[in-house]
């Protein structure tokens, strides 16, 4: 008998995926599997059911949803020892790290490239206690996906986390930071930082040019606080990847990073992880190598 656990989250992105349900069972089923359906009812209970998964009996877990499920599902199959290949289906808002593993964006697409069975191994990003697969990102950016309307991040995508950015720089403060590698140590002042697992972040595809998802590194990519005048040109070549072409950005790769905010009397700070708020500094970030298995569109 092999089963399958679909979990997927009815109010991600355009809440388009409740009407392929029939379609996934009926992929499936004609492959052999028996569906195993769990629905989100309510924030933090996508990973509910596989508390007491029965791994002998399951032979994939699937998530529809966005970043942000992803990493719900992700630190709970890490948290409980469940070692079984993880299928994204893009039904998200933002759809990123199911995009850097070249996931057809049409979700019955998706569902069909799954079913071809080809997986690899990837790193997986920890921070403090919590779990991530994608992207940590602290200062300036950090709560611009959260707290970005829904509504315009699906009518104009990738657009939508630009000009929020740039609608918030009268309020971007700059953060004394000790950041502390496996090969240095840096003191300096940023408006922001992103260590990315993959390419890209926030709809933008090669954020990060040289990132792989399983080459044992990250991409530390700081925007410095030389000139906030200077910020919305910076953030442009950012986003763009084009980082060595800016005074303004440090970047580099390393697989350990202790980042400390040395302003003790500034208030509390958070980062944010794959969409979502996490944990605040300091900030201790580590490397699992090829920690997870996931389904991919990439060969």
């Amino acid at each position: 008998m092999k089963c399958v656990s679909l979990i997927y989250n009815p109010k991600s992105g355009d809440k388009s995926f409740p009407g392929h349900l029939d379609s996934f069972i009926t992929k499936f089923q004609r492959k052999g599997y028996i569906v195993d359906i769990y629905r989100s009812m309510e924030a933090g209970d996508l990973g509910k059911n596989l508390r007491d998964l029965n791994q002998e009996k399951y032979k994939m877990i699937i998530v529809a949803g966005g970043d942000g499920s992803v990493n719900e599902l992700v630190n709970v199959m890490i948290n409980n020892d469940i070692n079984k290949p993880l299928g994204i289906i893009p039904a998200g808002t933002a759809n990123d790290f199911a995009s850097q593993l070249k996931m057809p964006a049409n979700i019955e697409q998706a569902i069909d490239k799954i079913l071809l069975n080809n997986k690899k191994k990837i790193d997986i990003g920890r921070v403090n206690q919590k779990y991530f697969v994608n992207v940590c990102v602290g200062g300036a950016l950090a709560n611009i996906s959260y707290t970005t309307d829904n509504d315009i991040k699906n009518m104009i995508g990738k657009l939508a986390y630009y000009l929020k950015g740039i609608k918030e720089i009268p309020k971007f403060k700059p953060m004394h930071l000790q950041i502390t590698t496996s090969k240095q140590t840096i003191d300096d002042n940023f408006l922001m930082f992103i260590i990315l697992n993959s390419k890209g972040a926030g709809g933008f595809k090669n954020i990060a040019r040289n990132a792989v998802v399983n080459d044992e590194l990250f991409d530390f990519i700081g925007i410095k606080s030389n000139s906030i005048l200077k910020f919305p040109a910076t953030l442009a070549r950012f986003f763009q990847g084009e980082q060595s072409n800016d005074e303004n950005i440090t970047y580099f790769q390393d697989n350990y990073f202790l980042i400390e905010h040395l302003d003790q009397q500034e208030q509390q700070l958070f980062c944010d992880i794959d969409g979502e708020k996490g944990p605040s500094f300091p900030l201790e970030i580590s490397l699992l190598p090829q920690a997870l298995t996931v389904f991919t569109n990439q060969f």
